[in-house]
């Protein structure tokens, strides 16, 4: 049955020929905003620790070297899925900090070790970082890897379009930061996705419908739904025994994604519609939706409305 929304996995498995999956990598990347002479404590959601897949942990011990990590990845991916077709994916951490002569050979390096677990079976790479850790020449260096045939995403972490949310979270940027690289990019012929976060304290409905829109408005090729979840050692995990803030009861979530799709540009690729953590690295206070029953659950109130993504604009909902 044909989705209602523009399934990311869908689109690339039309682009290439088959599924894609993703090798999430930590290829030791810092975040200025937690640390160096720009560090302010981090982002009020953010884990100390990144939060790469299940297959980069052997036990307790989160892998570091990057050569094992690709071939952990690559092996669970053919050994789960079949895979035959990847994206080198540098997950962990804002992964342009660095300047842009090391970056290339960070970058680089990490292709070489794909090429050599899975000869000819990469097709592109994706680039998770903050907005204002990006500049003229690191999406030179990025565009650069699109010339040479691969598909390349930056995802740019925006989270809300409202500044105050920003300011309470301790974002460390505002919206118009995420307008400028978003504008950067498409400039360097990048694709580009936003990370937004739904459930921030102190936004409602209106608000994370305006974020949607900024999204739409300012031009990007994918999004991913995060539903704020409370990360352990974050400093909304401490803030929540408090009363500071009530989380987003997982019940409201197919409604509210449903909302925010019909808002959103038919053409804009859905990457994910969760926040995925591995299992007790949150504070749970309500149980997660499960990833699957989520999805059905967001199709089948599309469905009911009679709607699908881009249709409120048609609908003149507001």
């Amino acid at each position: 049955m044909e989705s209602r929304f523009n399934r990311h996995a869908d689109r690339l498995a039309e682009r290439h020929g088959d599924r894609v999956w993703r090798l999430g990598v930590d290829a030791g990347f810092s975040c200025p905003h937690r640390s160096g002479g720009r560090g302010r404590g981090g982002c009020a959601f953010c884990s100390p620790e990144a939060g790469l897949a299940t297959y980069q942990h052997e036990g307790a011990r989160l892998v570091e070297d990057l050569d094992e990590q690709i071939g952990r990845a690559v092996a669970f991916a053919r050994r789960r899925y079949g895979a035959k077709l990847f994206f080198l994916y540098f997950q962990a951490y804002s992964c342009t900090n660095l300047p842009p002569a090391e970056l290339r050979r960070v970058y680089d390096r990490a292709i070489a070790l794909v090429g050599r677990e899975a000869p000819g079976e990469l097709r592109g790479m994706v680039v998770s970082t903050r907005p204002d850790c990006f500049d003229a020449e690191k999406a030179a260096v990025l565009a650069s890897y699109a010339a040479s045939g691969l598909e390349v995403w930056l995802e740019l972490g925006l989270q809300s379009s409202c500044d105050a949310t920003l300011a309470r979270i301790n974002r460390g940027h505002g919206a118009g930061a995420y307008a400028a690289a978003v504008a950067l990019a498409g400039e360097a012929g990048l694709r580009r996705a936003a990370h937004v976060i739904l459930g921030l304290p102190g936004e409602g409905r209106r608000e994370m419908l305006n974020t949607v829109r900024f999204v739409g408005d300012c031009g990007a090729e994918g999004i991913k739904f995060h539903d704020l979840r409370l990360a352990r050692g974050s400093a909304l995990e401490r803030a929540y025994p408090a009363g500071e803030f009530a989380p987003l009861h997982p019940s409201r979530l197919p409604g509210l994604l449903a909302d925010c799709l019909e808002f959103l540009p038919p053409q804009v690729e859905v990457m994910r519609l969760a926040a995925d953590f591995l299992p007790g690295a949150a504070l749970d206070v309500f149980p997660p939706p499960e990833k699957n029953r989520l999805y059905r659950a967001v199709e089948a109130e599309l469905a009911r409305r009679g709607a699908r993504q881009g249709s409120g604009a048609e609908r003149g909902l507001s």
